[in-house]
């Protein structure tokens, strides 16, 4: 119970996936009934009409030529094709009809969903304990208040659908056959169409339901997120270490690279970019390493200790150190670059460290 009260979180959508893929999914039985009812009336007041006709025709033909019907084996069987055809052709248009819709609607409601898994047959399904387990546990009292509320709200219809037949009943007396069957066929598809109306509130009212059911059977607990989260994304604490890791990785080849620089600039004490120009084997200096504050302090203290001149220019260092390690500068700063790369070219005193900038 404790459990299931701190499970207050709306289901991420890695958990609604995963419910939906194990086939648990929103599916209205009263929706599925709302469409079986309305295809069965279209069906019924559409369809029928256009195939009475021939049905009764062909039942006409079979009774009028009763009397003449062998009674050996291909007599009553040629009978019996015939009644089965003609029967088939008027069913077979209304159960097709009902069938589609019905189809259809469970796609609409499952998004196409197929789950092969949810076919195959369960124990639990046909366990006597499991069955009294589920009734006394109190899972069916939602199901069983629906049931209740949908009697009381189609005892309603059927009442106030009484209460119209009645009268009209008793004005039949005296009517054609032709009449009465017309009242009949009106009276009819008013109720029905009433009845198909109080299975959509119904149905809409189930949906809601269902809906709600199946999302608060998802919901998580803050640390059902978390888990999922780092089972996703990863640890954040690890992450960290790992970027941290890298960060320090990246330190070491850049130290590393300065000890072979061709000079550091400087801004000069914000800012370190340290650069590398290979005559003839580069197109253009490439920065090799760059930092800010402390590591610009480690950048010109390794410059130093290895004996690479070190410029200070504060315009280049600020230029530079937003491009990217291992890119080429840009060509709007050859002219500088090129003049501080040729300057400490002429350096002949080898213990020379900082070098001013012209």
């Amino acid at each position: 119970m404790a459990e299931a009260e701190d499970r207050t979180e709306a289901p991420s959508q890695q958990r609604l996936q995963k419910a939906r893929d194990d086939g648990q999914i929103v599916l209205s039985r009263e929706a599925m009934s709302f469409i079986v009812l309305l295809a069965g009336i279209l069906g019924v007041f559409t369809l029928l009409p256009f195939l009475v006709t021939d049905f009764v025709r062909s039942m006409q033909s079979l009774m009028a030529n009763a009397g003449t019907v062998s009674m050996v084996q291909d007599g009553l069987l040629a009978a019996t094709e015939h009644s089965i055809v003609a029967g088939l052709k008027l069913a077979l248009p209304v159960a097709g009809l009902v069938t589609a819709l019905t189809l259809a609607a469970g796609f609409l409601q499952t998004g196409f969903l197929i789950h092969p898994a949810s076919l195959l047959p369960k124990m639990s399904r046909v366990s006597p304990m499991a069955g009294l387990t589920r009734i006394l546990g109190g899972g069916t009292l939602p199901d069983t208040f629906k049931a209740v509320i949908k009697l009381l709200i189609f005892t309603a219809v059927l009442w106030h659908l009484a209460k119209g037949i009645i009268p009209d009943a008793r004005s039949m007396t005296g009517l054609t056959t032709a009449a009465i069957l017309t009242k009949i066929a009106h009276l009819g598809f008013s109720g029905a169409i009433s009845m198909a109306l109080a299975q959509l509130v119904i149905a809409g009212g189930d949906i809601f339901w269902m809906r709600f059911r199946h999302t608060a059977k998802l919901k998580m607990s803050r640390e059902e997120l978390k888990e999922e989260y780092r089972n996703t994304e990863g640890d954040p604490h690890i992450k960290g270490q790992l970027k941290a890791l890298r960060a320090r990785r990246v330190k070491q080849r850049m130290m590393e690279a300065v000890k072979n620089a061709t000079v550091v600039v400087t801004n000069p004490t914000h800012y370190s970019v340290a650069l590398v120009y290979e005559k003839g084997k580069s197109s253009a200096p490439r920065i090799v390493a760059k930092g800010m504050d402390d590591l610009a302090a480690r950048i010109r203290e390794t410059a130093q200790d290895h004996r690479i001149p070190v410029v200070s220019n504060p315009p280049l260092a600020r230029a530079l150190f937003p491009l990217p390690l291992e890119s080429e500068i840009p060509a709007e700063h050859f002219k500088v670059v090129a003049a501080i790369i040729a300057y400490v070219w002429k350096l002949k005193r080898p213990g020379s460290r900082n070098i001013p900038a012209e």
